[in-house]
């Protein structure tokens, strides 16, 4: 039993990084355990590739900080291709795409005026208060929580250019069904058509080192529950067969297995359904028709999510489940596979509860997707921490 810990700090994705990293500042101590560092950012050196998340967004404030630039996706639109069917293709920027250039227009200035500066406001206030309170103290962001994709772009009158380009970009993002996704975690993932859109590198041994600097501490290891003691601190068991006795506990672990660890002290309500992710490093030589592109995207009701061409005869290859490659490749060999049964929690649109006890938080990307809202929420669990101390 290790005892009289302060923080204990389950996962090592973007939250609980970024939890442990906002109580070294403060000069706090903490124990992060994790089966490997960097949760569902998979940034593999031996084959060069991430297998997670691939790219990240200009307004992503925290993450910048923690991850490396790894260039532009795309020189520009024209080297992007669209797939809104098993047969069409054509540019992102194409004589398709700005025959709807009013819908477009109308898009852009939505995005860059309403959405952009108002979404930033209510990540700032997610730092320092639950999902809950900072959707109602944001009406216009909490409409869009609420409202559907396929609500928000009728309303919009945006359907033809959501069809062509839009939505595709979303289902390139997620994997998931468009009917599925929230307005905002729509509007979330397609920043990236009015903002930089970057690839990126994670070094996971850099961040181990960094965060076992100061009072910190990291192991490499599982955690099998976590109980409720007499005096209400928290017993952490581990696979391993270690026990940690702790003051406050930050759950930054995906939904499912956050439900998990803690049923022992807290029954769950309801959590999001997760969409499933491949992702395929592949060697070989793309169909002829694909050739002309570095990047294709396809629509909800298409298998295949989104590929890259990183360099001659090799390729990024994203699917929502095992495909015949034979499909889109002359020849091939797959190189490596990863497989997530749950890769991102997409719906339906309820919010979970972050305090799920006193010094008990959840942490992730529960309420919202992507690699920054998720660095936000473990920001919120080491704030309150701080401020119980205080």
């Amino acid at each position: 039993m290790k005892d009289n810990q302060e923080t204990i700090i389950v996962g090592g994705g973007a939250a609980g990084m970024y939890c442990a990293i906002r109580l070294q500042e403060a000069g706090r101590p903490y124990t992060l355990i994790t089966d490997r560092m960097g949760g569902r950012i998979m940034d593999r050196k031996d084959v060069n590739m991430n297998f997670g998340a691939v790219f990240y967004f200009g307004n992503y404030k925290h993450m910048k900080k923690i991850i490396t630039d790894g260039g532009k996706v795309l020189p520009s639109l024209r080297a992007g291709c669209c797939h809104p069917d098993e047969t069409t293709q054509y540019a992102a920027l194409s004589m398709r795409t700005v025959r709807h250039g009013f819908q477009l227009l109308k898009f852009f200035l939505f995005m860059r005026i309403k959405f952009i500066p108002k979404y930033g406001i209510y990540k700032d206030d997610c730092e320092n208060m639950q999902v809950k309170d900072a959707l109602k103290n944001n009406p216009f962001i909490e409409e869009l929580f609420y409202m559907t994709a396929d609500q928000f772009i009728k309303k919009m009158k945006i359907q033809q250019i959501a069809d062509d380009l839009i939505s595709q970009f979303a289902h390139g993002c997620t994997g998931s069904r468009i009917k599925t996704l929230s307005a905002l975690d729509y509007l979330n993932c397609v920043q990236a058509l009015v903002l930089e859109l970057k690839l990126f590198r994670f070094d996971e041994d850099a961040m181990t080192a960094r965060l076992r600097g100061g009072k910190g501490d990291v192991q490499f290891d599982s955690v099998k529950a976590v109980r409720r003691n007499a005096d209400g601190t928290y017993a952490v068991e581990t696979v391993s067969g270690t026990k940690y006795s702790t003051k406050n506990v930050v759950l930054a672990t995906p939904a499912d297995v956050t439900v998990r660890i803690v049923s022992p002290v807290v029954k769950m309500p309801q959590i999001r359904n997760a969409s499933v992710l491949y992702a395929y490093l592949i060697r070989g030589q793309m169909k002829e028709r694909y050739r002309k592109h570095l990047v294709h995207i396809f629509a909800d009701q298409i298998p295949i999510i989104f590929t890259r061409k990183r360099s001659e005869g090799e390729y990024e290859v994203f699917t929502e489940k095992e495909i015949d490659m034979g499909k889109y490749f002359d020849k091939y060999e797959i190189v490596e596979k990863v497989f997530w049964p749950k890769a991102l929690f997409t719906n339906p649109n309820i919010v979970l509860d972050q305090n799920l006890a006193e010094n008990l938080y959840m942490a992730g990307d529960h309420n919202g997707l992507g690699m920054e809202p998720a660095a936000v929420s473990g920001i919120y669990a080491a704030n309150q921490i701080l401020k119980s101390i205080k």
